[in-house]
């Protein structure tokens, strides 16, 4: 119910209906209300088919080994929630500290169970510089869930949120409003991408916020939050289901208090929550305060607090807005906020961001001043520092456009990587990163271009190189017509030396016919196969020593009849034709036809002490080179490729 909505509208009225609902809530959370308002409140189990699917997980854990935990040798209590207990131990395994949480004993029930994990659930599916990570879930001796979470060394952000002097001290930090804001960005950084995820915190206050001792922020304690989408699994608690009150009374927005018909839970009860920490902020207190529950209660409703007169006035439009009663008047995210804070420091952030940047710019500069061979200059840390003073000069330059440093700085850093780049030989890298500014200096820029063009130029001149030197072009062509070459050559000789009525081989004019039949049939077999063996400096040079080879032992005939040179010894000298010939494809085209080079070199000297066997050497030879190509030239796969029939298609007339 709303407040006022029913019977006396004066304020009697309206604390008459806050305490008639009071007595409707669970005594816990009265009891809360009017005792100790800036405790959390933790509600009962939501009622969903998911949390029964989340307890059958549990029950799975039950049938897994200790062996996580027997690694944990616990230690001291470092924490103490209504529910839980949270000790130091030693991970073994990793011989580091850790943070362990568990449930107290006298709270070891399902319900306690499932809240144990489902916060673990929760936080273990937000990876975030800013929320603490969860190394381990699984279960102690008495089989309860325990959580295994990074151990945090620092101080609660409430403890420290109103004493400059510590936080000089510990952190160096001389405004204290600057360092307060700057750690409620962090902690909205964490909202923010908790919202990306769909989930919502609902208990952002300083006490739940963790600084380390190194000025690292954790946004801690996601026990009560939700999911505004169900993924099946019922890990997460939904937003839909959650009816009950919940969160910590002092900062709570007003749909938190689980009254009917009040507005549903969504990202903009967390930018409440947001405003309420901007409140304490600057106020040094929480802006639900009272001396009762109906006070507390009625503050929440109204959300009008007060900010004193000297507040900044624009971080109080903020703050105001942030904790408007109805949800639409409010930011309409965690990053409109965020943006709202950070223009109001941008100047003071912006400086510390560009400090830090310049740093690891210095450091950048240093390491590309070492010599090339020096260890330390390693690409990966090159780039690792230039990510980091990029990311911060952008970051300044985001907060605050108007800051030269930052601006300066981050063209000096991209100008020494891309000069480095350029020395590296990858001129693209130099162009691109010169192209992320918005006025790169312009000789750089088309002297790295320069160089891009020309690398091109190179990089396509060697790839095209590769493909006509690409021996796997066209093997089912060659293939193909190496058996067809290698057949006739090793049945011919063949079938001359078993009938020479059948095949003419006895006047060097049979030869020289049979030299230029063999010679139109390459031709043939060239035209037929033009698109194929035209394609690669490989196969056109197989072609044209194919018919270099026809055409010399064409000549060769001619030269051995005008000479006088007898048949039989003119068959013997072409086997050293045939070894020439396949010693310059050897070395020059293929070395896999190697090994039918050195047969031909053997068969001519075979046949040169038996003549008589010549054309049985031959053929030998000829098939032994038949063999050999046709291994050497295989294709991969028989089967056409989508190049090959379109090739085979444009041949068709």
């Amino acid at each position: 119910m709303a407040a006022g909505n029913r019977g006396d509208s004066s304020g009697a009225g309206i604390a008459r209906d806050i305490e008639a609902w009071l007595e409707t809530i669970a005594a816990d959370s009265s009891k809360t209300l009017r005792s100790a308002p800036g405790s959390t409140i933790v509600p009962t189990e939501i009622r969903s088919t998911g949390g029964r699917r989340a307890m059958a997980m549990l029950e799975q854990l039950s049938g897994l080994s200790a062996g996580a935990s027997a690694q944990l040798k616990p230690g001291a209590t470092i924490g103490e929630g209504g529910m839980g207990i949270i000790r130091l131990a030693e991970q073994t395994s990793l011989g580091r500290m850790v943070a362990v949480k568990t449930l107290k004993g006298d709270k070891k029930d399902a319900a306690a169970a499932l809240d144990l994990l489902r916060e673990a659930w929760v936080t273990g599916s937000l990876e975030h510089p800013n929320i603490v990570p969860v190394h381990h879930v699984g279960l102690d001796d008495d089989g309860s869930p325990l959580i295994v979470l990074k151990r945090i060394e620092g101080v609660e952000w409430h403890a420290i949120l109103e004493d400059a002097d510590l936080v000089q001290a510990r952190f160096g930090a001389t405004d204290l409003l600057a360092w307060n804001l700057d750690i409620l960005l962090q902690v909205l950084n964490a909202v923010r991408f908790a919202h990306s995820r769909a989930i919502i915190h609902r208990d952002l206050k300083p006490a739940n916020v963790m600084i380390g001792e190194f000025g690292e922020v954790y946004l801690l304690d996601w026990g009560i939050a939700v999911s505004l989408h169900d993924d099946g699994s019922g890990r997460l608690p939904l937003a839909s289901a959650a009816s009950e009150m919940a969160g910590t009374p002092c900062y709570m927005a007003p749909e938190m208090l689980g009254r009917e018909g009040g507005p549903p839970l969504s990202e903009r009860t967390d930018v409440y929550l947001a405003g309420a920490v901007l409140y304490e902020v600057i106020t040094g207190q929480p802006p639900h305060q009272g001396s009762t529950a109906i006070e507390v209660v009625t503050s929440v409703i109204a959300s009008r607090p007060a900010l004193p007169a000297d507040a900044p006035v624009e971080l109080a439009r903020i703050c105001l807005r942030a904790m408007a009663a109805d949800p639409d008047d409010r930011f309409g995210s965690i990053d409109e906020m965020r943006a709202a804070i950070a223009s109001y420091v941008e100047h003071r952030g912006s400086a510390r961001l560009a400090e830090v940047a310049r740093a690891r710019k210095d450091e950048l500069l240093a390491l590309l001043a070492l010599p090339a061979a020096a260890p330390e200059r390693e690409r990966e840390q090159i780039y690792r520092l230039y990510g980091a003073c990029k990311f911060g000069f952008h970051e300044a330059l985001s907060a605050w456009r108007d800051n030269d440093d930052a601006r300066a700085g981050l063209i000096e850093a991209t100008v020494a990587v891309a000069e480095y780049e350029l020395a590296d030989a990858d001129p693209r890298a130099a162009v691109g990163l010169l192209s992320e500014l918005d006025a790169p200096p312009p000789q750089l820029l088309a002297r790295a271009r320069a160089a891009a063009d020309d690398h091109a130029t190179r990089q396509a001149a060697l790839e095209g190189m590769q493909r006509e030197l690409d021996a796997k072009i066209g093997t089912r062509t060659r293939m193909f017509i190496v058996l067809i070459l290698g057949t006739v050559f090793t049945l011919a000789p063949l079938a001359g030396a078993l009938d020479p009525d059948l095949v003419r081989t006895r006047h060097h004019v049979d030869h020289v016919v049979w030299s230029l039949a063999l010679t139109g049939l390459v031709l043939g077999l060239g035209y037929w196969a033009r698109e194929s063996m035209s394609k690669t400096l490989i196969n056109r040079r197989l072609f044209v020593t194919a018919i270099h080879l026809f055409i010399t032992q064409t000549a060769l005939w001619l030269g051995a009849w005008h000479l006088d040179i007898p048949v039989a010894t003119t068959q013997v000298l072409m086997l050293f034709l045939f070894f020439t010939i396949g010693g310059m494809v050897s070395i020059s085209i293929d070395r896999r036809i190697a090994p039918s080079t050195l047969g031909f070199l053997i068969a001519f000297v075979v046949a040169a002490r038996h003549p008589a066997a010549t054309l049985y050497i031959m053929s030998v030879a000829n098939l032994t080179f038949t063999i050999n190509a046709a291994w050497a030239w295989r294709p991969s796969t028989f089967r056409w490729t989508a190049e090959e029939r379109l090739a085979l298609e444009r041949s068709r007339p």
